[in-house]
């Protein structure tokens, strides 16, 4: 299935800005295109399992692991019921925490993150007025998360933190 316009569009604002992401913040572009609901995160690694380095021991092995495997699953989003919505496609990455030796200049840090792609098909997607994106209770270390959305009524934008979880999708 192709991405839509208006979400290629917030990926390409998305990319421009990767280097604005700051410790314990993450970004999420959405765009609703039709029936296709499209979500992309980005967010760094201190954030979700609070190390930016390979793994030391099996306990940061079991937090990457389970990091890994919600961002895949989707269950980093929570969609009306009444919207019908069918995860279609998922992807998640994890980078810069392999084993690996990366060369850098001196002063400078590299910096490890995840990126997940979700998309969604929606048989009533009048219905979808707005979702949750519980990622601040999955993940304590990430304070807030940047969402820029894109539908039919226009383009937003919201803050997700623990206590305030919806983003609204239409007025």
């Amino acid at each position: 299935m192709k991405r839509s316009a208006a979400l290629l569009l917030l990926l390409a604002a998305h990319s421009a800005n990767a280097h604005d992401v700051r410790h314990g913040q993450a970004d999420v572009a959405l765009a609703v295109d039709q029936g296709t609901l499209e979500l992309a995160l980005r967010a760094p690694g201190i954030g979700i399992v609070d190390f930016e380095r390979p793994p030391a021991d099996s306990r940061e092995q079991a937090a990457l692991a389970r990091a890994r495997s919600i961002l895949q699953s989707g269950s980093w989003v929570t969609l009306p019921s009444a919207a019908q919505c069918r995860l279609d496609h998922a992807e998640a990455t994890a980078e810069g925490f392999a084993p690996v030796a990366v060369a850098t200049q001196p002063g400078q840090h590299t910096h490890a993150g995840f990126t997940a792609a979700l998309r969604y098909h929606c048989a009533n997607p009048a219905a979808l007025r707005g979702l949750a994106l519980p990622l601040p209770t999955l993940f304590p270390g990430l304070h807030e998360v940047i969402v820029n959305t894109a539908t039919s009524t226009g383009q937003g934008r919201s803050v997700v933190t623990a206590d305030s979880l919806r983003v609204p999708l239409a007025p």
